[in-house]
């Protein structure tokens, strides 16, 4: 009841936002906040990713570098991109995908697919389908993909795990309103386990090189046929001319339906909001909220995994992992004053941080034997443990220190940051 009473505050704060301005053109432009390396991955909400379905499909890039894939090189055209492309002739017909080789694997991933955009004068619809085979990781959330490979190749810390999907689906995003999106993916998939393959970096004097740890302690091959859903609210995210602004984002894994084969049933929800409030023109205050509870039994991969880069920075690396979760993360940012950028707070170029870093993640029995994701959710703000901490932001680098206060032990720890932490 405590998530769902924060998620009432939550929009009932951007219905006030929404009430302060006249819905024109400038009130739906928005402003970015940061640089950073992964300028995709500051979505306004959906986990880290583009819309709330797009992590229904592998999450990768066209050139990286990881312990797995050792260094891949390829070209890719993504999807959902809403492009008016006109494949063949057809009107707003596009083709996409991905083809590259990973050197450390020894083999090509490929995937491929079309999609069409339907609307008159405004995009509203989106249809398409794909087929893949693929490296692909749950922890595109924690750190943007290409800042990620790049922490690799230089000092060999890795900070995703990783797995292989097969398979094929059929999605569509729909957005009705300018501010909501939704989405509908239909997946058929092939997950199996894979080895890191390489310990290479530039720099290893003080790299940590992880085992990459199998999709499941009893199976290393899990044939999941899933429906995904997902819906946001502001998915253009902050707001020019704003002082208050929060982005909302849902999202439902559903591999427990129907008369399906499939090999693990369970059920995943998440939930996450972003809000920000700009205190004046050299301050912004950040919050973000995500939660999540998994119904059935789900393979070890598909768990909720908490600490290290992106969540809890003074714990160890997903050292806590449970089938429901809680997680808050709040920042005050003093950057300069903006004059040119609609009064909006500038951390482009230097700026100073504060962060509380709070969460839980922890496993409920009563969830194997239910698909009711809020009967039995019992985490609650006194079960938090935190972290406390400061950056100093440069530009695209970032530097930041972060200690444990309260709840699970973990340690004194040092970030150096291409992207922001949300």
């Amino acid at each position: 009841m405590r998530v769902i009473n924060a998620t009432i505050l939550l929009v009932l704060s951007f219905s006030l936002s929404v009430s302060a301005q006249s819905f024109d053109v400038n009130f739906y432009e928005t402003v970015d906040l940061y640089n950073g390396i992964d300028p995709s991955f500051y979505s306004g909400s959906n986990f880290g990713v583009k819309n709330p379905i797009y992590s229904a499909y592998p999450v990768n890039g066209m050139i990286r570098h990881n312990r797995v894939d050792g260094l891949f090189l390829g070209y890719q055209e993504d999807k959902m991109d809403w492009n008016n492309s006109h494949f063949l002739g057809i009107e707003n017909v596009d083709l996409n995908g991905m083809i590259g080789y990973s050197v450390a694997q020894k083999e090509v991933q490929y995937a491929i697919g079309a999609e069409k955009s339907i609307g008159y004068y405004r995009k509203w619809l989106l249809l398409g389908g794909n087929f893949y085979r693929s490296t692909s990781t749950e922890d595109y959330w924690r750190s943007g993909v290409y800042e990620n490979s790049l922490t690799s190749f230089t000092t060999g810390f890795d900070f995703h795990d990783y797995y292989h999907a097969e398979g094929y689906a059929f999605y569509s995003l729909l957005k009705p309103l300018r501010f909501l999106e939704l989405g509908a993916s239909y997946n058929w998939n092939t997950f199996s386990s894979v080895q890191a393959s390489t310990d290479f970096s530039l720099i290893s004097r003080y790299a940590t090189y992880r085992f990459n740890p199998a999709i499941d302690a009893n199976s290393d091959r899990i044939n999941q046929e899933s429906l995904t859903l997902g819906a946001t609210i502001n998915p253009k995210g902050v707001a020019k001319n704003s002082m208050l602004w929060a982005t909302l984002s849902i999202q439902a894994e559903l591999a427990d339906i129907g008369q399906t084969t499939n090999d693990f049933m369970y059920n995943r929800y998440q939930f996450e909001a972003k809000t920000y409030f700009r205190l004046d023109r050299s301050t912004l205050l950040k919050w973000r909220l995500l939660a999540g509870s998994i119904t059935g039994e789900a393979p070890d991969f598909k768990n909720f995994a908490l600490g290290g880069i992106g969540s809890m920075r003074a714990l160890g690396y997903k050292s806590l992992v449970g089938n429901e979760m809680l997680l808050s993360n709040l920042e005050i940012e003093l950057g300069k004053s903006s004059h040119h950028n609609n009064n909006w707070v500038d951390l482009s170029s230097m700026s100073v941080s504060f962060f509380l870093d709070s969460g839980v993640s922890e496993f409920n029995t009563n969830y194997y034997s239910t698909q009711n994701p809020f009967s039995n959710y019992s985490l609650s703000f006194p079960d938090l443990s935190h972290n406390l901490g400061m950056g100093i932001g440069m530009g695209m680098l970032r530097f930041e220190i972060s200690k444990p206060v309260a709840g699970v032990q973990g340690q004194t720890s040092f970030w150096i940051r291409l992207n922001p932490t949300f």
